[in-house]
This record gives C-alpha cells, structure tokens and sequence, in this order.
C-alpha cells in the first residue's frame, strides 16, 4: 500500500501528499493485511479538488502470475475487478478507469489478462458506465482491442442467433433453413425443420430442448421480431403464445421471511426503515442479485422449488418471455385498467421493443401491469419517499395495487349469483437502489431514482 515505484509512485505524485498519507496510514496500521492480493480499498483523491480532478483513487493489488498456480492468479486478478467496482457502485460512482492490471512486472500473460478484465467489467460494472482502459504501452492496447473485439463479435453472435442452444445439445448438426411449401407446417419456435404429422408447434429437436432453452429461444424469438417493428412482434406473440400452455406453472410465492433460506438486503432494509410508511416497516427486505433481471429475479427467488408442474427450474428468461406475451397481446385492457397511472409510463412500444424483450434489461411499470396475470398474484409496489411529497412516481406507485386481468374482468362482469373464488397470494415489491443515498442527501432535492427490485417477506 506505500509507494514503490512505476504507476503506483505516478499516482502518488500527482494525488498529493493528502492522499499518499491515507495510503500509508492504512499501511502503518494494517501492515500486510492492509489490501491482501485481488483486494481493493478506496481513498480520497484530493483534499483540494479540481473540477478534472478524479474525486477518488481505488488501490487493488494484483497477483504474481505463474505457470504453476495460473488458476489462482485467474481467480485473484478476477477479484481485483470484482472489489474495485464493488467500491465503485457503493460509492455511486458513474466512471473508472483501469491500468493493465499484473500486466508489468507480475508477468501475468496480456491476453488471459485482458479476457479477465472484459469478462469482469461485463459481469460487475452494473452502476458504472463508462469504464476506460488506459493502456501506456502500445503491445498491450493491441492485445486488449483485439479481446474486445472478439468478446463483442461472440456476444453479438450469441444475441442475434436464432437458436441459442447449449453445448450439450449441439451434437447434431443444425440443417439449413428451408425455403418453406405452402402445403409445409413448420415448427414455431426454430422456423427451419417441417413438423410431423403427429405434432401442432415444435419439431422433434425442438420438443427435446430442456425447458429453460425453449425460453431462451423462445425469447430470442421475440427479440428479432421486435428489431423488425412493433406489428411484427405482436404476430410472434400470436405464434408463440400456445407453446406456453404446454408449460404451465403453478406459482406459490413465499409469504415469510426465513433466515435459513433467506438473505436479508440491509440497503434496501434501510429505505424501508426511513422513508417508507410505518405499516411496512416490519416487512424484511429479502436479497435479490442485481443483474438488470431483479425484477425477475425476485419473483423466482419467492417462488423457490415446486414452481413448474415438471420439475424444471423457473428462470427470470421464461418469466421475461410469458410477461411480453401477456403484455403486448393485452396491452389496451392494461392501459385500460391502469389509466390513472398514464403520467409516470414510458412510451411503450418503444420500451417494449427496445428494451422489454432483451434478458438483463431494466423492468419498468409496465411490467408490474400484466405479471400478476403471468402468475396469478396481487402485487403491491412500494415506492420510498426519498425525494419529498413532490415525488410523482411516489405519489403514483406507492402501495399501488396490481391484479391479475381476469380478475379485474371478472370484478366488472360480476353477477349478483357469482361465487367469489379463492384470493391469490399477495407479492410486495420495493423501489429500491444498490446504494444508501450519499451522506448530506437530503428530502425534495429530486435527486434519488431507483435501480433496484426487492421483495418484501413477513416477520412471521
């Protein structure tokens, strides 16, 4: 953690002596447990700051690669990036920028490191968006822009493919597409292969296919047809929308909250503690990955085991897929229902179309509308009053009920002589963000949004 030439003695220099006595303070104290390799720490860049000025420095210490132990290395050098941008998103901060890390004298090979580094800022940079690279020697930046490249080129391959399949289900050869017969029924899902006479929607490969595929494609399925236009994604969903009656679910949420289980989020505790109304404040927060599916997440994390009549895991893909079907096949009896909640919504033809169809994208309200219909659930949002009684998204979403579509039709269709069935669980779900607001943050400053989906459990 003290200075001891190259970059490390460069940033010390240029920080000042403010910061280099923070870094040897922790170093005094802590001697060699101070920052342990693949860890980081974070300071105060300057005491007097410029506007150009970097407001922090984060120090990570990364391995000595060798041959012997390049596994262990991979894994320190993963945790370099992992706990720096950890920092990065506690701190709310919106861009960083990265040395060749281990690249100098701990000799770790420049390609294996580059591949770490990309694959890392894709998997942890969540809040932070602008993240550089800033690569003194010409050798490195070559190397680091041709791993780039090649991680861009296999994610773009992945997500305009048609049939994203595993591996294990790779043995066979894929046939070209056929030009399709007008007299030809063809599987819904693939397109390419003719369906038996025995069969109404998949062909034999695709019926094969492990639940979690089949909405994997299905979901890709939808996503082409939405980079088309919006007309062409609501005859996907047409086409699509029967495979799902071959894979129903039963959904029974979790009510309580249970430590054996469950992991408490203590940010998300914290907005509900001061700035949430007082009849929710003895619901306990439950931890959710923050992945851009939260939303999705969450309902899968409440769901647990037992949820798909097959035994197969429930995936924020499949939820993802059944909700735009559900949606854009019904959006005008939602618009409908929720009219009153017209001031606070996205565009949503442009939202479903650009970023409601894309796995790991954000939710917004519109998906609150038509999940509760997915699942058969009543779903309640809460919305913290972080920003003060002018807040119109707190106005509009907090404790806002969600029912599920029949129900609502069932309600204005009802008879004096209807017998009143059973009520589905209810679901609360909290605004919520990774971070705690900024220490000085104070009410009507309009400053907080959301980025954060989390459910809310029962004490008992």
């Amino acid at each position: 953690m003290s200075p001891d030439g190259g970059l490390d003695s460069r940033i010390h220099q240029n920080m000042g002596q403010f910061f280099t006595d923070q870094v040897v303070a922790i170093h005094k104290d802590m001697k060699t447990n101070s920052c342990p390799h693949g860890q980081s720490r974070i300071f105060i860049a300057k005491f007097h700051r410029e506007d150009n000025d970097a407001r922090y420095v984060i120090s990570t210490v990364g391995p000595v690669y060798s041959e012997a132990e390049k596994e262990r290395a991979t894994f320190l050098l993963t945790s370099c990036y992992y706990t720096s941008l950890a920092l990065a998103n506690l701190y709310q901060l919106n861009s960083i920028a990265y040395p060749a890390i281990s690249c100098g004298a701990n000799q770790f090979p420049p390609h294996e490191a580059a591949r770490v580094a990309i694959e890392a800022v894709r998997n942890y940079s969540y809040n932070v968006k602008d993240v550089r690279f800033v690569l003194y020697d010409r050798s490195i930046y070559n190397i680091f822009v041709q791993e780039w490249t090649n991680y861009a080129q296999k994610v773009n391959k992945e997500a305009n493919s048609p049939d994203q399949i595993s591996e294990s289900t790779q043995k066979s050869k894929i046939p070209p597409p056929v030009s399709p017969k007008s007299s030809a029924r063809y599987c819904v899902l693939c397109k390419e292969r003719q369906l038996p006479i025995d069969r109404q929607l998949l062909c034999s490969y695709c019926s094969e296919l492990s639940r979690p595929e089949i909405f994997k494609n299905f979901l890709s399925r939808l996503r082409i047809a939405a980079d088309k236009s919006y007309d062409e994604l609501r005859h996907e969903c047409q086409l699509l929308k029967p495979i799902l009656k071959s894979y129903p679910l039963i959904y029974n949420p979790a009510q309580v909250f249970d430590p054996s289980i469950h992991q408490r989020d203590t940010v998300a505790e914290s907005y509900v503690h001061n700035y949430c109304d007082k009849s929710i404040r003895n619901s306990i927060p439950m931890s959710i990955l923050g992945d851009g599916n939260c939303f999705y997440n969450a309902f899968v994390k409440l769901g647990g085991v037992g949820t798909t009549t097959d035994g197969s895991t429930l995936t924020p893909v499949e939820l993802r897929a059944r909700n735009v079907v559900e949606l854009v096949l019904n959006v005008d009896l939602y618009k409908s229902q929720y009219a009153s909640l017209f001031a606070i919504l996205d565009d949503f033809e442009k939202y479903v179309q650009q970023e409601m169809v894309h796995d790991t994208n954000y939710a917004a309200v519109w998906d609150f509308f038509s999940i509760p219909s997915v699942l058969n659930i009543h779903l309640i949002s809460i919305y913290p009053n972080v920003n003060g009684k002018d807040d119109l998204h707190c106005q509009y979403l907090n404790n806002q009920l969600y029912i599920p579509l029949s129900e609502e039709n069932a309600a204005n269709n009802k008879k004096d002589n209807t017998k009143t069935s059973a009520i589905p669980k209810e679901v609360k779900l909290l605004f919520s963000n990774c971070n705690r607001p900024m220490p000085g943050f104070s009410k009507n400053q309009q400053g907080w949004t959301p980025n954060h989906f989390v459910p809310l459990l029962n004490f008992r």
